[in-house]
C-alpha cells in the first residue's frame, strides 16, 4: 500500500527547488565492479568510482562485499564526475572501519560517528585510507548546481540467468524516459514507471529531465544466458565453483539473519549469502523451485551467492526443528546445518568467540557470535540453538538463540532489575506496549518503564499487552535496558492506547527516564554541524532533543520560527569514559501548534507521507498518528480523510 501511494503521489507532489544530489550504495550488487590491473572501477549515475591499491593490500573482489566495500589501509577510493565535485558524505559500517580513517588533501573533510563529510569544488576527489581501513556502504554526492545526474540501474549490467525486474534510479521528482530497442531516448521515449522486467538479452537506454534540464544517455546491457538446472542442494553442492546454476526443488529457510539465508531440503544444507534476500524470508518459508545463483564454497561449505535471481515470494511455510547434537558427534555434523546442543554451559568468552560444555563433559564445542546477540547469564545452563560452520577447518556453531535450563519468573518489569544483570528470566505479569521502532521497544507495567532493545519477529502498537515476556537486563551508554529472549515475544492482545505524561521540561529528571511524555508550546533550534540533535526549549527550560526513531525527520525546509508539541521517551546519554553524560529526549510524533491542516504526521508539511500515515492507522499497522489522521473533522477516521489530504495537496480545498 505504502509503495503504491508513494508512486501515485509523485504524480502529484511538485518537488521545486533541486540539488544535483547523486545517492550510491557502494557495494557489488548496485555497482558493477571491473579489475584493471591491481584495482578495481565502477561507474554508474555518471559517477566513476576507482579502488586502487596502496601498498601490499590489493583491492581484489576480497574487497568488494554485499553491502559495502573494504578500502585497505594505504587504498584510496577516488570519486570522478563529469561535472565539479561540490560535497560527498561517506557513510561506513562504524567500528574500527569508520571514516575517521580517510584523509583527503583537496577540499575539507570532517567526520562525526559512522559518517564523513567533504567539502568543495573538484572533478575528482581521492580518499587515502591513510589511517586504517575503511568499509564505506553510501556516498551521497553533490554536483555543481544546473547539471543533471544521469539514471543508473538496479541490478548493475551484466550477465542474468531467469527473469529479472530492473530498476531505473534518478533524482527525486524528474521524469525518466528510456527504450530498449537500442535507440537514444528524448523526452519523446517511453516514460518510465515501473520496473522492467527482463526476459532476453535487452538494452536499456534512459535519460533523466528536472526543471527543463536533461541528464547524459545511460546505458545497461543485460545478456541473458541459461543457467544449469539441479534437482536439489546435493547436486548443486557437486557443481565446479563459480558455475551458474537453478535449483528444480523448493526448499525451506532454517534460519535468516541479514544477507545470510540457511535452508535446507532432503539431500543437504546451503548457505545463500546475497543482500537482495535480507529480510525477504523468515524461519520455515518454503523458498519455491527455479531459484539460483553462483555456486561457491565458503569456509569448507556449500554458498549459493550473487547474481542470485528468481526468488519468489514464500507462499507456505513448514515447521523447522533442529537436529540435536552432543559435544562427541558434532565434527560429524553436516555443513550449515540448524543444529540444537542441550544441557550446555558457556565456558569460554573472548569477544564473539565462545565455547560451549555439556556438564561432566571434557569435551567442547567451538562457538562464534556472529549474529553479534547479547549473551546471557555466563552461570546457567542452556539449550543452544545455532548454525553449524567452519573456521580454519574446525567446525564450529553460530549461536543464534538461548534457551534456559533452569528458568527464572519474576512478576514485573521492577522484579526483573532486582536480578543480576545477564540473568534471563520470565515476566509473568502482562506489560503494556507504549511505542516500537526498530529495535527499540518502549514497555510499562504497575512497577517500572523499560526499553527492550533487540530484533523481534512481530511489530507493536501503543497499547498492545504482551505476556510471558523474557529477557535480561544490562546497562548500554547509561540507559538500563532489556536484552529480550526473541521467542517469547509473540502475538500482542490489543489494549487501550496510553497517552503521555503532559510535564514542562524542568519538572523533567533522570527518574523519568523510559516515560512516555508530551512536552507544549516548545520551540526546537538546530545545533550548527549536528543533523540529529537538536535544543528543545519551552517557558521553563530547554533540553537536547536527539532524533533516535527513523519515523521522525528534521529536513532543509523546517519551519524552525514556528511553536511544536512533541511527545516521546526520556533517555539518558553517559559515555563509557565519562567525558559526557546528558538527559535526552527522543520524540517520535512533533506537531505544529495551530498547525497545518492535513499534517498528519506532525512534520510540518503536507506530503504523501501523511496519506500513508492515514492508511497505517485504518489498517491498525501504526496508531502513532491516531489523533491526527482525523483531518476533515468529523470524529473518525476514515477514507475521506485522505481525500482531503488529496484536496490540499491538489489546492483544491
Amino acid at each position: 500500500m505504502k509503495k503504491l501511494l508513494s508512486l501515485l503521489m509523485l504524480g502529484l507532489l511538485s518537488v521545486g527547488a533541486w540539488a544535483s544530489e547523486i545517492t550510491q550504495n557502494m557495494n557489488n550488487v548496485d555497482l558493477t565492479w571491473t579489475a584493471v590491473g591491481d584495482n578495481q572501477t565502477a561507474t554508474s549515475q555518471g559517477i566513476t568510482f576507482l579502488l586502487a591499491k596502496g601498498g601490499s593490500n590489493t583491492p581484489t573482489a576480497q574487497g568488494l562485499t554485499a553491502n559495502h566495500i573494504r578500502v585497505y589501509k594505504n587504498s584510496s577510493l577516488t570519486v570522478s564526475a563529469g561535472s565539479p565535485i561540490t560535497k560527498i558524505e561517506v557513510t561506513t559500517t562504524g567500528g574500527e572501519q569508520g571514516p575517521d580513517g580517510f584523509t583527503v588533501t583537496v577540499g575539507s573533510y570532517s567526520t562525526s560517528g559512522t559518517k564523513g563529510t567533504w567539502a568543495g569544488s573538484a572533478s575528482s576527489v581521492i580518499f587515502n585510507a591513510s589511517g586504517h581501513q575503511v568499509r564505506v556502504s553510501k556516498m551521497v554526492i553533490t554536483l555543481s548546481d544546473g547539471t543533471i545526474a544521469a539514471p543508473y540501474f538496479t541490478p548493475g549490467e551484466g550477465t542474468i540467468y531467469g527473469p529479472t525486474d530492473v530498476t531505473i534510479h534518478a533524482q527525486d521528482g524528474s521524469t525518466i524516459n528510456y527504450t530498449l530497442d537500442g535507440t537514444t531516448p528524448t523526452t519523446s521515449s517511453a516514460v518510465y514507471s515501473d520496473p522492467i522486467n527482463v526476459t532476453a538479452t535487452t538494452t536499456i537506454k534512459a535519460i533523466a529531465t528536472l526543471d527543463g534540464v536533461t541528464s547524459d544517455v545511460a546505458t545497461a546491457t543485460y545478456t541473458m544466458e541459461t543457467a544449469q538446472s539441479v534437482a536439489n542442494i546435493a547436486a548443486f553442492a557437486a557443481l565446479a565453483d563459480n558455475t551458474n546454476a537453478s535449483i528444480s526443488n523448493p526448499v525451506v529457510v532454517t534460519y535468516a539473519n541479514g544477507q545470510n539465508t540457511y535452508v535446507k531440503d532432503a539431500s543437504g544444507f546451503m548457505c545463500i549469502y546475497g543482500n537482495e534476500l535480507s529480510g525477504k524470508y523468515a524461519q520455515g518459508d518454503v523458498i519455491p523451485a527455479g531459484f539460483g545463483g553462483v555456486k561457491t564454497i565458503f569456509n569448507n561449505g556449500v554458498e549459493m551467492h550473487f547474481p542470485l535471481f528468481g526468488f519468489e515470494e514464500a507462499t507456505e511455510t513448514q515447521a523447522v526443528e533442529p537436529d540435536e547434537v552432543t559435544v562427541t558427534n558434532f565434527g560429524n555434523s553436516q555443513m550449515w546445518q540448524y543444529v540444537v546442543l542441550r544441557g550446555a554451559q558457556i565456558t569460554y568468552h573472548n569477544g564473539r568467540y565462545l565455547g560451549f560444555r555439556v556438564e561432566n563433559s571434557t569435551d567442547s564445542v567451538a562457538g562464534y557470535n556472529q549474529f553479534n546477540f547479547s549473551l546471557p547469564d555466563l552461570n546457567g545452563t542452556y539449550d543452544i540453538y545455532g548454525i553449524v560452520t567452519s573456521y580454519n577447518g574446525n567446525l564450529q556453531m553460530y549461536p543464534i538463540e538461548f534457551i534456559d535450563v533452569n528458568p527464572t519468573f519474576v512478576d514485573n518489569i521492577a522484579g526483573l532489575m532486582e536480578l543480576a544483570t545477564g540473568v534471563n528470566a520470565t515476566i509473568t505479569n502482562p506489560v503494556t506496549v507504549l511505542y516500537h521502532s526498530g529495535k527499540q521497544l518502549y514497555i510499562m507495567d504497575e512497577s517500572a518503564y523499560m526499553l527492550v532493545y533487540g530484533s523481534l519477529a512481530n511489530t507493536y502498537n501503543n497499547g498492545d499487552q504482551l505476556t510471558g515476556i523474557a529477557g535480561n537486563w544490562t546497562i548500554h551508554n547509561g540507559l538500563t535496558e532489556i536484552i529480550p529472549v526473541a521467542s517469547t515475544f509473540g502475538e500482542a492482545t490489543p489494549g487501550t492506547p496510553v497517552e503521555p505524561e503532559l510535564l514542562p521540561i524542568e519538572e523533567i529528571s533522570q527518574d523519568l527516564i523510559h516515560h512516555y511524555l508530551r512536552i507544549e508550546n516548545c520551540t526546537i533550534s538546530a545545533i550548527e554541524g549536528d543533523d540529529r540533535n537538536f535544543t528543545l526549549t519551552d517557558e521553563t527550560g530547554e533540553i537536547i532533543m536527539r532524533l533516535n526513531f527513523s519515523e521522525v525527520t528534521i529536513g532543509e525546509d523546517f519551519d524552525f520560527d514556528a511553536t511544536y508539541n512533541v511527545e516521546g521517551f526520556l533517555a539518558y546519554f553517559k559515555k563509557s569514559d565519562g567525558s559526557q553524560e546528558q538527559l535526552q529526549f527522543y520524540p517520535n510524533l512533533i506537531e505544529k501548534v495551530g498547525g497545518v491542516r492535513g499534517d498528519v504526521n506532525g512534520d510540518g508539511f503536507v506530503t504523501s507521507a501523511d496519506v500513508t500515515a492515514i492508511y497505517d492507522v485504518l489498517l491498525g499497522t501504526d496508531m502513532t498518528f491516531e489523533a491526527t489522521a482525523d483531518v476533515n473533522g468529523d470524529g473518525y477516521v476514515t477514507s475521506a480523510d485522505v481525500t482531503a489530504v488529496y484536496d490540499i495537496l491538489l489546492g483544491n480545498n
